[in-house]
């Protein structure tokens, strides 16, 4: 592909890059815009993979510094035309956690005013159709219905559309109320639990709690992309500021998936082979079950709150989005019509099958040390650099280091500067080995200027031992000097490694 082509594509920021939507949406969207990828997590850690296409930045959306840092960095580099925030936070204890205002509210509020200063086209915004209470047996949820059930993900969503209202004012935005997302593996964390049991054996697979009414709208990731591409596509026909519902019309059921499942799993599909446990009775079994967990230290994904849902159905109307975009789930994604792919995934593929979902499960938010190392680095650069200068100059290294000591100290810095952002920008993109070409680059260099091997490689282990050293005395990093050798030791030894190499061939 060439420059002019590449200029010519839209440029879009997708948050949540490293998660189900984001990620999926990443691999879409590639071939068609250019995409700064943003998550916590380092992109060889996701199934994401390296594309020409693909900018990957690791960033905190709580940490309203490094957002700051993150628009001024892509600002700098391109003008965006979208901004696709999908990133978020969710647990399934039902519990209130700091997570939810700092990553949902918070986290949300700064990519707006990030937006705000890059010139943005539109907004978008992943919100949930669950914002919406369901309790009503009467109630149909449509992109009007308000957002107000009460609990700590769902206020925080509410919270965050409102922020996205109140910014609409500067900027075209849209909220997409999504119902549950799940792939041909599954990847929805309560339905990976249902085929679980459905799928086992024993009294537990034939077990159906209450009535089997229990209902929700599923959707599959590849009408989801086909929805985020048709908001690009419409985007100068949509309103200063949109309610969409990104969902099939309608819900599934428990007896439903029963059916399905049993029915794609070999057997006859029918319910009556189905044990209907009253809800009384599916609650005691939990308590027992959660006293059980937390003695073996192993608690069951089901929590009591569940049991509320237990009979009720989240029914959508969602033909005004439908309308409005020319966009609906294909029939052939429909949840019934592809369990039998979902399912041979998980005969098949039964590793890549739990790797994959077990993921979903998770309640906590992962720690990133390499996230945490590379916004210290930021800190303590100037200071190493001004270290690196006067350890080149003194007087005891003047045999060690000829050369770099007959440049003027202006272009010592801005060496020094370079090599600091290129292991910035490994540890950004958690990749060890993309700072190769830049070693070989180097050692190129220095060949051309007479510089010997041993000089370069000295000047460079010194620049990384200043480095290791403040990043290992920054506040927060005291428990972190192994993975600091592993982000900035490894990584100069790979560089030297290179170098070397380079010069045996030169």
């Amino acid at each position: 592909m060439g420059l002019a082509e590449s200029l010519s594509k839209p440029n879009v920021i997708v948050t949540g890059a490293s998660g189900l939507v984001g990620g999926a949406f990443v691999n879409a969207a590639r071939d068609h815009f250019n995409v700064h990828a943003v998550a916590r997590r380092g992109q060889a850690d996701t199934d994401v993979p390296p594309h020409e296409n693909v900018r990957w930045h690791r960033c905190d959306i709580g940490d309203e510094h490094q957002v700051s840092r993150l628009i001024d960095f892509i600002g700098a580099d391109a003008r965006i035309d979208f901004l696709f925030h999908f990133a978020g936070y969710y647990d399934f204890t039902y519990r209130d956690n700091k997570e939810y205002r700092r990553t949902n509210v918070d986290g949300t509020r700064h990519l707006l005013a990030g937006a705000a200063r890059l010139g943005i086209k539109r907004f978008v915004f992943s919100s949930s159709l669950a914002v919406s209470a369901f309790d009503d047996p009467r109630r149909v949820i449509t992109e009007q219905t308000p957002a107000d059930a009460d609990y700590p993900y769902a206020r925080s969503k509410r919270q965050a559309e409102e922020l996205v209202r109140d910014f609409s004012a500067q900027f075209p935005c849209t909220i997409v109320r999504l119902a549950a997302l799940f792939s041909d593996w599954c990847e929805y964390a309560p339905l990976y639990v249902l085929l679980n049991y459905l799928l086992g054996e024993g009294l537990l697979s034939r077990l159906v709690v209450g009535r089997g009414e229990t209902a929700l709208p599923y959707l599959h990731l590849q009408d989801l992309n086909g929805l985020w591409l048709k908001i690009i596509e419409n985007h100068e026909r949509l309103g200063r500021l949109d309610v969409l519902a990104g969902s099939p019309n309608g819900c599934v059921s428990h007896r439903e998936l029963f059916a399905a499942a049993q029915l794609g799993w070999g057997g006859d599909g029918e319910l009556g082979g189905a044990i209907h446990a009253p809800v009384w009775l599916a609650t005691a079994g939990l308590a027992l079950r959660l006293l059980l967990g937390r003695c073996l230290g192993r608690p069951p994904f089901e929590r009591p709150w569940m049991m509320r849902y237990i009979d009720k159905r989240m029914k959508i109307d969602a033909h005004a989005t439908h309308g409005r975009l020319g966009w609906a789930p294909k029939p052939r994604n429909h949840i019934l019509r592809r369990l039998p792919f979902i399912i041979e995934n998980m005969k098949r593929n039964p590793v890549a099958w739990e790797r994959r979902n077990l993921a979903m499960t998770k309640q906590t938010v992962a720690e990133r040390p390499g996230l945490t190392i590379y916004n210290a680095m930021a800190v303590v650069k100037p200071a190493v650099i001004e270290s690196f200068v006067a350890y080149i100059s003194a007087d005891r290294n003047k045999n060690l280091y000829p050369h770099y000591r007959e440049l003027d100290p202006v272009e010592l810095r801005l060496r020094a500067e370079l090599a600091c952002q290129m292991l910035e920008s490994s540890v950004r993109l958690g990749d060890h080995f993309s700072i190769l070409a830049y070693a070989n680059h180097l050692a190129r260099c220095r060949i051309r200027e007479g510089i010997g091997r041993e000089e370069l490689a000295g000047a460079l282990e010194q620049l990384a031992a200043l480095l290791e050293a403040a990043l290992a005395a920054h506040p927060g990093l005291g428990g972190y000097r192994q993975r600091i050798y592993l982000e900035i030791g490894l990584k100069m030894q790979l560089i030297l490694d290179e170098i070397e190499e380079t010069y045996e061939s030169a």
